[in-house]
């Protein structure tokens, strides 16, 4: 397909509305084809960020939502993730080898999306060769939210024009955890790409993640209604023989080709295994005074997961007069084999006593222990669906899907004397929204959905560990404004209620269904340019969740769950020198959380917590070669925070730190 872009129904059909001048359809609705930048020192995820609902280009990230956390929900763990647009049941993390960035497409950004998700999805773009050779090597002392000395390399190369092309690329980092100690992190990924005609492109895929001798970082749960105590950061606090060793291979096949009558076909077809020996800390009872009731660890090996995964799509466009029609017919489905369970939890005892979060239990000698058996966990998922999309350019949208679902999912547990449960569904899913300009500058839109997800899977902590509830079903109804205050500067204020249904620990540490979570919240985005050099990506969340059901009534948890917060405020501000065009810029990063509810009694909170990030940018040439020097410290006023789990849950946040890197392109 010409141009290779992420989703090929997206950019054919807003090829004109992009050679709008200053109209809201074409500044708003253009977000779904932002191209791919051929070399790496003109990656900016400032200016490269439609709005403030979340990006990421390279290493650098903007907006108030990622790929785990999207309007108080995680979408990766949801299975709503995309690859060039097309459904890939992603197990964890991509190989940033292989992946351009990403774009969370909410509200407006998931109009003429086909089957969105009604908690929002996560679309990853594939770094593709071009016509021209690249070679991109980066070093650098810190990554993304991790210190450490590390390297990478990119490269993309025409094997023969635009026709066939290979890129990739390798990394490594000896990294420094946020709360102490190292482990080794490795990638290398691989993309062949062949296009035999303008109108066709397959491509071709594989990476792999590795991260080795990462030790448990320790995970503080309270007593009673007081914060656990400020811990030192960057001190390791943990038990030495928890290595874990985390293993992530994905590879793929995405054929797009034109059937000739307007019809063309998209499909992919995409593999995924996960491998781990992983280790859980949880320091239990923590008082202020720094006191412990219980230690104990969590000790699982060979666990593993694999899921086969894709999708095909026939999709034909037609012009009528004004209006631009594209039906997609599609299918797509999943094979997911789970090994879980097994695990053993073990109560750690301090030589000298009872205890402290303090102490540093370096040589706390590990356990004796045997595992048990492994359990199976295996999913089947397919489903057949109709998408219509009605664009009249300049004026309004109207977007209908449905799709019919089959799941099956089976536990095989290996202890025999448990019933292997089934569990099955079939439901109708659907979705509709539209968008209506009112005026040049003003769009209405606005949609409801209904989805099918994954659960997410018992914590560590819960009696049934590692667990993995049968998939929910879910349903938003969401409507917003954009208006356009100048060509290049767009705010963006949206509404939406979400409910699915609530799984968290019953006060017997039981991971189950208690209930029904919804939430409503307001979201704003204020992106674009400010004036020549200075660009803005703000955004505002405030959040409404409430959970409704028999465990509120019962009053065994209250109505808020636990983890969430009620206010998320994220800014990236950006200045280049010479009206946007000069060699250096500076960037200055803002992050505000409102407290969280931190226990099921909505008992204790875990205060609010603000954070700075300061950055800069110089770029120079050196005969052919591009370079860009990028100075970071995060954390500017090293304050002292702390994140809270689902479960309930205490780490703390990062402290200040340097990073430096040095990228060239060559």
């Amino acid at each position: 397909m010409k141009g290779g872009g992420v989703l090929g129904a997206a950019i054919s059909g807003f090829r004109a509305t992009r050679r709008m001048s200053g109209s809201v359809v074409a500044l708003t609705l253009a977000l779904l084809a932002t191209p791919a930048l051929a070399q790496r020192t003109e990656e900016n995820v400032n200016t490269q960020s439609n709005d403030a609902f979340g990006r990421s280009v390279g290493n650098d990230r903007s907006g108030l939502y990622n790929t785990i956390e999207v309007r108080g929900f995680n979408p990766s763990e949801a299975g709503n993730v995309r690859l060039q647009g097309l459904y890939f049941d992603l197990l964890d993390l991509v190989s940033a080898r292989l992946i351009q960035g990403n774009t969370i497409r909410v509200g407006l950004a998931a109009q003429r999306y086909p089957f969105p998700a009604p908690t929002g999805l996560v679309d990853y773009e594939l770094a593709l060769p071009q016509d021209q050779a690249t070679l991109s090597v980066e070093l650098d002392s810190a990554g993304s939210l991790v210190e450490g000395p590390g390297a990478n390399a990119m490269f993309k190369l025409p094997l023969q024009g635009k026709r066939l092309g290979i890129a990739g690329g390798v990394a490594g980092r000896e990294a420094l955890r946020i709360e102490g100690g190292r482990h080794h992190f490795r990638t290398y990924a691989g993309l062949l790409a062949f296009r035999p005609a303008d109108d066709a492109e397959f491509l071709l895929f594989t990476s792999k993640l590795f991260t080795l001798s990462d030790e448990a970082r320790p995970t503080y749960f309270p007593a009673g209604l007081n914060l656990p105590p400020k811990l030192p950061r960057a001190k390791f606090l943990g038990l030495d023989w928890t290595e874990r060793d985390y293993i992530l291979t994905s590879s793929g096949l995405i054929a797009r080709f034109s059937l000739g009558g307007g019809f063309r076909v998209e499909a992919g077809l995409f593999d995924s295994l996960r491998s781990s020996a992983a280790f859980a800390d949880l320091v239990l009872g923590v008082t202020p005074e720094g006191q412990i009731a219980n230690r104990i660890g969590v000790v699982s090996q060979g666990d593993k997961d694999k899921s086969l995964s894709g999708e095909f799509r026939l999709i034909r466009e037609w012009q009528a007069g004004p209006l631009s029609h594209r039906l997609t017919a599609s299918v797509r489905g999943r094979s997911k084999d789970r090994l879980f369970g097994g695990s053993k939890q073990l109560t750690i005892q301090p030589r000298t006593g009872s205890g402290t979060v303090f102490d540093t239990p370096d040589n706390w000698p590990e356990p004796a222990y045997t595992l048990d058996p492994k359990n199976e966990d295996r999913v089947r998922q397919i489903a057949g669906g109709i998408a219509y999309s009605l664009f009249w350019e300049g004026k309004a949208s109207l977007d209908i899907g449905i799709s019919k679902q089959y799941y099956t999912k089976t536990i095989d547990f290996a202890d025999p004397a448990l019933p292997d449960p089934v569990a099955r569904d079939r439901p109708l899913l659907w979705n509709v929204s539209a968008s209506l300009a009112l005026t040049h500058r003003l769009i209405l839109y606005g949609g409801i959905s209904r989805g099918q997800e994954d659960a997410i899977v018992a914590p560590d902590i819960a009696v049934n560990r590692a667990e993995a509830p049968p998939a929910i079903r879910t349903r938003q109804i969401e409507a917003g404004l954009h208006y356009a205050i100048t060509p290049q500067l767009g705010l963006t204020v949206g509404a939406f209620s979400i409910a699915k249904p609530y799984f968290n620990l019953d006060p017997a540490s039981r991971y189950r269904q208690l209930g029904t979570l919804t939430n409503r919240g307001i979201e704003v985005s204020l992106t674009g340019r400010l004036a020549p050099g200075l660009s803005l990506v703000g955004g505002m969340l405030l959040l409404d969740p409430r959970i409704s059901g028999e465990a509120v009534a019962n009053r065994l948890i209250g109505e808020r769950p636990v983890g969430q917060v009620r206010r998320r405020i994220a800014a990236n501000l950006e200045w280049r020198s010479g009206g946007g065009k000069g060699p250096f810029s500076v960037d200055l990063v803002f992050e505000s959380y409102s407290s969280r509810i931190a226990n099921a009694a909505n008992t204790l909170s875990a205060p609010p917590r603000s954070s700075f990030d300061l950055g800069a940018r110089y770029r120079f040439a050196a005969g052919k070669a591009k370079f860009v020097l990028r100075p970071q410290i995060h954390n500017l006023f090293n304050q002292y925070g702390w994140q809270v789990s689902p479960s309930g849950g205490f780490t703390y946040t990062i402290r200040r730190y340097l990073g430096v890197s040095l990228l060239g392109d060559f």
